[in-house]
């Protein structure tokens, strides 16, 4: 199943509209870094899902490789670095996905949407522990941005990890304000929180 806004990220261009094209390569793919962190710590009534790369394989990797291209060139664009690690996540490159997200997070450091997503790439490489190196980071991100979805999501997670139930269900409760009513995503929280 098609997952809702927290787990299809699309960059804010702002004043980089040479940066749209890149968007497609997340549009190309579902992500998959959720659904395998999920899976990985057993969360109930999140698991329904299936993703799977939908075709246009040689897209993706045509769009990689330019993006890859461009931050050679502009090594300084944490916007793209920020792409290109979601980008890795959604083909599964995990260890990629990390080195990526962190430059991003090297280069903007206050941008909280970079943090939460750097911590989930960080605990997938952790084999699912956002008790470890994880941990600070998703601190770090609700800091910067208590109502960061990626960050409440995560947040409810380790909780949920740590079996700190009432904690879940805080940041949980939040991420639901914070969704579309009616989505798939919002459908499968609503339910964990039952």
């Amino acid at each position: 199943r098609r997952r809702g806004p927290p787990f299809v990220r699309t960059p804010d261009h702002g004043s980089k509209p040479a940066m749209r094209p890149w968007a497609f390569v997340l549009s190309l793919a579902i992500p998959l870094a959720s659904f395998m962190l999920y899976r990985q710590l057993g969360a109930p009534a999140i698991l329904n899902a299936q993703p799977a790369l939908q075709g246009k394989s040689h897209d993706v990797d045509a769009m990689l490789a330019a993006l890859e291209k461009r931050l050679e060139e502009k090594p300084d664009d944490a916007e793209g670095w920020f792409v290109l690690g979601q980008s890795y996540l959604t083909l599964q490159r995990v260890t990629d996905a990390v080195t990526a997200l962190k430059r991003a997070v090297d280069l903007a450091p206050e941008q909280a949407r970079f943090l939460s997503h750097y911590a989930e790439a960080v605990a997938l490489e952790d084999k699912g522990d956002l008790q470890g190196r994880a941990k600070a980071l998703i601190a770090d991100a609700l800091e910067l941005d208590p109502l960061d979805e990626k960050a409440l999501e995560l947040g409810g997670l380790a909780a949920y990890q740590r079996q700190e139930w009432a904690q879940a269900a805080y940041y949980w409760r939040h991420l639901l304000k914070r969704l579309a009513p009616g989505s798939e995503f919002y459908q499968d929280i609503e339910k964990a929180l039952k």
